[in-house]
C-alpha cells in the first residue's frame, strides 16, 4: 500500500466486505467518489513471481469481459509487493445469503437467475476467460439483477498448485466440476457444471451433491447423481445436462442461454450436440445489448433481467459466417489458450539462449524459437488435436475416438522478432497432415511483408501475393483463420486486427494440426530469433 493505511493506490478504503482464500475485499472510493470493490491479494500469494505474472495476464483478460450480468473489472495493479484488482461495486446480498435468509427461488425468479448467470458465462467465455470458482457467494443480487463476480483471476493459482501457503484449496468442492477435482485441464465446461450446481442450490437451498467432509464431497461429485428434485421438469433437464460427468457432453454457456430463451431445441438435445470438450455453439452468435433497452421484471429478488435473455441476436449462417470485415472474428468459442508462463503446457522444449536453434519455454513467460545456420527451420506444434473427437451416430463406449481438429479454426498469437541477421520469416500454419508435408502457412518476413502459402508434399508456393505491413517489423498480434466448407478452404490473416491477406483454395488441404514456425534461408549467415506469447485457438465443429 502507499500513503495512509486507509488507501491502496488511488482508492480510499472504507470497510471490509469479506475475506477468502485469495484475499480481502474492501469497499472503497475512487478519486471521483465512485464506490468500487477492491480485492487485495494475500501476501503469501503475491510473493510468488510466477503467480504475479499470471495474475497480471488474467486481470488483463478479465477487463476484456463485456459487461453483461457481471461486475466489470475496472483496474488491476501491482504496487510494490501488493496485488489488487478493482471491480464495480454491486450493492445487495449474494445468492447464498439471499437463499438462506428468504428461502429457495421458484418459478420466474429461478428462471431469471439461470438466464442471468448463463449470460454472464457467455460473456466471460467469449473473452477467453474461465471463471473457475462460480458459486452462490460469487453471484450478487443487485437492484437491477444478478451480477457474477470474481471471474478469471483464480487461474493464476495454477502456477503454485492452486493452494495457499496454509494449504487452503481455492475453490468450493461442492460446485467444482469432476475434471477440476481430478486435476484435469480446465475449460469453459467447468463453469457450465458450476452453473448447474448453482441453479440447483438456488432451487432447493442445498448443493446437488452432499457430503459433510472434503473427501465425502469429492466422492459425491465424482461418483453420484445430483439431487435435482426441487427444480421444475423443463429446467431440470438442462441442469442435468450441465452436470454431466463428461465435460464433452455438457452444453456450452451459449447453448444454455439458447435453451433457456427458447432459441434452441429441447434442453436434452442441447447436451448431445456438443462433440468436443471445449466446443462452443454450432451456430455463430453475437453478444450485444438488447435493442430498444427492453426490460422486464421477474420475481421478488431482482428486476430488469429480461434484457439478459435478449442478448443473443439471431443471425443467418452463411458459408463464410466466421468472417467480419472490421477485424478478426470475436464470437467463436475458445477451444484452447496458452500464455507460456508454465513449462507444463504441452509445448516442446525449454529455451536455452546459449544453444543454437533453441526452441522452447523461456524464463520470461514467453515461447522462444531461433532459426539460424544449421537450424534454418524451427517448428512448434500446438498440443491441441487430442482435445477433439469425431462425432459418431452411435457411439461405441469400447472404441477409441478418432482425434481431429475443428474444420473451422481461428488462431491468434503475439509474435516479436528479438534479433535478425540477413533475412528470415515466421508465422503460423494450419491443416498440417500427419506426415507434415501438406499445410498452409501465414508468414511475416523481416522486411515487413505478409503472405499466405500452400504447401503440398513438401513444396508449393504463394496463393496470396506479398503485402507490405506498415506495423512491421516489431511486436505484432497475428490472427489467422482457416475455414473449410466442402473441399474449399478460405484463409484470412490479420496483423494487429487489420486484415492484410485473404485467399481461397478450391482444392483445399484436409484437416490437420497447427502451430508456429520460424525460418531462414540456407545462406550460412541469416538469423531470426522470435518470441511468442498468448496463443489462442477458437472455432467449432460443423454439425
Amino acid at each position: 500500500m502507499s500513503g495512509e493505511t486507509s488507501h491502496i493506490g488511488r482508492y480510499r478504503l472504507l470497510s471490509v466486505l469479506g475475506r477468502g482464500g485469495m484475499g480481502t475485499v474492501h469497499l472503497a472510493e475512487d478519486p471521483a467518489g465512485q464506490r468500487v470493490a477492491v480485492k487485495v491479494i494475500n501476501p503469501e500469494l503475491s510473493q510468488h513471481e510466477q503467480f504475479r505474472m499470471r495474475f497480471r495476464r488474467e486481470a488483463d483478460a478479465a477487463q476484456r469481459v463485456r459487461r453483461f450480468c457481471t461486475a466489470a473489472v475496472l483496474d488491476a495493479a501491482l504496487e510494490g509487493n501488493q496485488l489488487y484488482v478493482v471491480t464495480e461495486y454491486v450493492p445487495g446480498p449474494n445468492l447464498d445469503e439471499a437463499v438462506r435468509q428468504s428461502g429457495p427461488l421458484r418459478g420466474s425468479s429461478l428462471d431469471a437467475l439461470a438466464v442471468s448467470v448463463a449470460t454472464a458465462l457467455t460473456a466471460i467465455h467469449a473473452a477467453g476467460v474461465v471463471h473457475r470458482d462460480l458459486k452462490p457467494s460469487n453471484v450478487l443480487l443487485s437492484p437491477v439483477g444478478p451480477r457474477v463476480i470474481d471471474f478469471g483471476i483464480a487461474r493464476a493459482l495454477d502456477t503454485i498448485g492452486g493452494v495457499t501457503s496454509t494449504g487452503e484449496v481455492i475453490g468450493t468442492p461442492r460446485y467444482m466440476a469432476p475434471e477440476v477435482l481430478r486435476g484435469d485441464p480446465i475449460s469453459p465446461a467447468c463453469d457450465v457444471f458450476s452453473w448447474g450446481c448453482l441453479v440447483a442450490f438456488a432451487a432447493s437451498g442445498r448443493a446437488p451433491f452432499g457430503g459433510d467432509t472434503l473427501p465425502a464431497m469429492v466422492y459425491q461429485v465424482l461418483n453420484t447423481e445430483p439431487n435435482l428434485e426441487a427444480i421444475d421438469p423443463g429446467l431440470r433437464e438442462l441442469v442435468a445436462a450441465a452436470l454431466n460427468k463428461d465435460p464433452s457432453q455438457r452444453p456450452t454457456a451459449q447453448q444454455l442461454l439458447d435453451a433457456l430463451v427458447g432459441r434452441s431445441a429441447a434442453p436434452e438435445q442441447a447436451a448431445h450436440t456438443v462433440q468436443v470438450a471445449w466446443q462452443q455453439s454450432t451456430a455463430p452468435y453475437t453478444v450485444a445489448p438488447a435493442p430498444g433497452g427492453v426490460r422486464a421484471r421477474r420475481g421478488r429478488l431482482y428486476a430488469a433481467v429480461a434484457a439478459a435473455a435478449a442478448v443473443v441476436l439471431a443471425a443467418g449462417v452463411g458459408a463464410w459466417a466466421l468472417f467480419v470485415p472490421s477485424g478478426p472474428p470475436k464470437d467463436l468459442g475458445l477451444l484452447y489458450q496458452e500464455d507460456f508462463t508454465q513449462t507444463t503446457g504441452g509445448w516442446t522444449g525449454s529455451y536455452d539462449p546459449q544453444s543454437a536453434g533453441s526452441v522452447g519455454y523461456r524464463t520470461d513467460g514467453t515461447y522462444g524459437m531461433d532459426a539460424e545456420p544449421d537450424y534454418e527451420e524451427r517448428w512448434a506444434r500446438a498440443p491441441v488435436p487430442y482435445l477433439f473427437y469425431t462425432p459418431t451416430a452411435t457411439p461405441d463406449p469400447t472404441a477409441s475416438p478418432t482425434p481431429m481438429l475443428p474444420q473451422s479454426v481461428v488462431m491468434a498469437v503475439t509474435a516479436d522478432v528479438t534479433k535478425t541477421v540477413g533475412t528470415g520469416e515466421y508465422g503460423l500454419y494450419c491443416h498440417n497432415s500427419e506426415d507434415g508435408d501438406n499445410y498452409y502457412e501465414f508468414t511475416l518476413d523481416t522486411k515487413g511483408n505478409a503472405r499466405i502459402r500452400r504447401i503440398v508434399d513438401g513444396s508449393g508456393g504463394m496463393i496470396a501475393q506479398p503485402v507490405k505491413v506498415d506495423a512491421l517489423p516489431g511486436k505484432a498480434r497475428i490472427t489467422v483463420a482457416c475455414e473449410q466448407s466442402g473441399k474449399t478452404v478460405r484463409l484470412s490473416m490479420w496483423v494487429n486486427d487489420e486484415l492484410v491477406q485473404e485467399a481461397e483454395d478450391p482444392n483445399g488441404i484436409g484437416n490437420g494440426s497447427l502451430g508456429l514456425f520460424a525460418r531462414t534461408p540456407k545462406d550460412d549467415r541469416s538469423v531470426v530469433r522470435t518470441t511468442w506469447d498468448d496463443f489462442e485457438l477458437r472455432g467449432r465443429l460443423e454439425p
